[in-house]
């Protein structure tokens, strides 16, 4: 089902400087006006906490447009002319309004005119808050382009044209995985539904996904190799001769047992979660004892193996959902076996290159191949994509241009959810415009992404947009005229012929120069210029770019901004600012005299 948006009359909002009547001969609903309202927002007498909030939330960006407070009244009460209906009740049916709930499923919406009333109603999950919400934004002008930075025009009058607008995300399962996004009321401005992390001092300090018990990598989380390893080797892969810790032995049935009362004691003490992973360890020694061999062997994959043991577990938990990964050695899917009806698979995209789009870069056909495949013999795939360069989160990393067609060829391809890994650290290269890029796509992957971006650009830099989309552009040109790869573990060193070379840094290092003296006067967003050219100094020195002097000088502003910004690290587990700084230091700032 494709994101539709339907618009009756003039669908395009106006906010009118002129004063006009509550509602005018066009049917234009006149919200607020000078500091007046007629209208009250009505919710039902038994309202869910997620229509409340959507409620409270309308109240509270209203006034901060216009200053006018529109009273909550609840359907109990007698109806009136001038109304903004949020969620179900009563009203609907007064109305004579018909809502296809099925349509609308968990998270889809409408918003509409009916005579001079507003109704925004949505699916019983988050459907109503995301109606709240995008009608702010789409209709309104509110943006929220990072859990800090927003716009709220001022309005002296708020107005808006007839409207019939039914939207219903293509992706049930929606998470941007960066730390601005954790937050759990900045994700749902973004309609993003899996965000549910706690981040703090800039490390994620309580990692959850919404609707998820277990998130991958979690065969030792069953059986762990403290608690039974040495007590019972055979239940842990044989790995050149030898029994060793690194994943699980999936044909021993005391696994199987241990695996499935854990997940059974862990689904009683929190039994309202739907998903539950079982998938192998982040790193490779995946079992070859004759009875998993044999499998793997006829499967032709060792996927064959864990999706044997995965669908024994799922058989004896048949309520919930049970999801693997396909990942890294067992992305291929097997020959024979099948997922029974309550498996999950999490495809993962991690070596595929970034500069061309899933669909057409030749160096990611076997990708196409696995999900094409994948998707003919289950119907519940989720994908899991690599947005940033884990390697280096502090590098330039030009993948912006195939967001929206790789978003595109996963719907294609039959993907019901997309994780967008980012970086669960504080900062990262470009990491607002990343989060309000995804989730616009996550939600619409056909929306116009290039007007997203501009207005994410001129919302968080202001006058430096445009200099900034400037370095943008350039710099993704010039990766697409070299025709080189683009990966998630690589580095400024592997771009120096290709997006980074002396003479591109040159010409970015004069877009910021210019970005920087055009918001001098905005210590705030200043800031956020210097953040977003945190990256190109990184690069110039693991380059080597320039003289010992100059060099000191650009990590000496690097690391200042850092501080400012609140930048931990520059890879996705480890290089502490500190260290980083250290190891500069130590080096001489790079023992070369300079290479550009």
């Amino acid at each position: 089902m494709n994101v539709t948006t339907t618009m009756i009359a003039f669908c395009c909002v106006l906010f009118l400087v002129t004063g006009a009547s509550q509602a005018d001969t066009a049917g234009r609903l006149m919200l607020a006006s000078g500091k007046f309202s007629e209208y009250k927002i009505v919710i039902s007498k038994s309202a869910t906490d997620m229509e409340k909030k959507a409620a409270g939330e309308l109240q509270t960006y209203i006034q901060k447009m216009s200053g006018v407070v529109l009273p909550i009244t609840s359907d109990e009460n007698p109806s009136g002319s001038k109304e903004i209906i949020i969620g179900r009740g009563s009203r609907l049916s007064l109305l004579n309004v018909h809502i296809d709930w099925k349509k609308l499923g968990d998270d889809g919406f409408t918003i509409r005119t009916v005579g001079e009333s507003l109704v925004i109603v949505g699916g019983p999950v988050n459907g109503t808050l995301y109606g709240v919400y995008s009608f702010l934004d789409d209709y309104l002008g509110c943006k929220w382009l990072s859990g800090s930075v927003n716009v709220i025009p001022k309005r002296k009058f708020v107005r808006i044209n007839p409207v019939n607008d039914i939207q219903v995300p293509v992706l049930s399962y929606r998470e941007v995985y960066y730390y601005e996004a954790m937050d759990p009321d900045f994700a749902a401005r973004q309609k993003l539904n899996g965000n549910y992390s706690i981040c703090t001092g800039g490390h994620t300090v309580n990692e959850r996904h919404r609707g998820w018990g277990t998130w991958c990598h979690s065969f030792f989380t069953f059986v762990p190799p403290e608690k039974y390893f040495a007590s019972h080797p055979e239940y842990y892969g044989l790995v050149d001769g030898k029994r060793q810790a690194q994943q699980l032995c999936l044909s021993n049935p005391d696994v199987l047992r241990i695996t499935v009362e854990e997940m059974k004691r862990r689904m009683a003490a929190d039994p309202n979660i739907s998903i539950w992973d079982v998938s192998q360890m982040d790193w490779g020694g995946w079992c070859t004892c004759p009875e998993c061999k044999a499998i793997d062997d006829r499967e032709g994959t060792p996927m064959g193996s864990i999706l044997t043991f995965v669908n024994k577990v799922a058989a004896q938990i048949p309520d919930k959902t049970i999801s693997t990964l396909a990942y890294a050695y067992s992305v291929k899917p097997p020959k024979t076996v099948r997922p029974i009806s309550n498996v999950h698979i999490m495809l993962c995209n991690i070596g595929c290159s970034r500069s061309q789009s899933l669909g057409i870069d030749p160096r990611n056909a076997d990708f196409r191949n696995d999900i094409q495949n994948w998707s003919k013999i289950c119907n519940k795939i989720d994908v899991w994509d690599y947005v940033i360069q884990f390697a280096n989160l502090e590098s330039p990393f030009p993948n912006l241009r195939v967001l929206q067609p790789n978003m595109q060829f996963l719907v294609k391809n039959h993907a019901k959810g997309v994780f967008s890994q980012g970086n669960r650290e504080a900062i990262g290269e470009f990491a607002n415009l990343r989060v309000y890029m995804l989730a616009k796509l996550s939600w619409n992957p056909n929306c116009d992404i290039n007007k997203v971006m501009n207005e994410f650009l001129t919302g968080y830099y202001g006058k430096a947009a445009k200099p900034i989309r400037q370095y943008i552009d350039i710099m993704h040109d010039a990766l697409a005229k070299s025709g080189a790869g683009l990966y998630i573990f690589e580095g400024p060193k592997n771009a120096g012929g290709s997006y980074l070379t002396p003479e591109l840094m040159t010409k970015y290092r004069a877009l910021f120069d210019e970005a920087e003296k055009l918001v001098a006067d905005q210590p705030d967003v200043l800031l956020r210029v210097k953040t977003a050219r945190m990256p190109i100094q990184y690069a110039q020195l693991e380059l080597e770019y320039g003289t010992r002097a100059e060099r000191e000088s650009i990590a000496k502003s690097l690391f200042e901004t850092a501080a400012q910004s609140g930048l931990k690290q520059f890879t996705e587990w480890g290089v502490p600012v500190e260290q980083y700084k250290d190891r500069l230091q130590a080096s001489g700032f790079g023992l070369q005299e300079g290479k550009g």
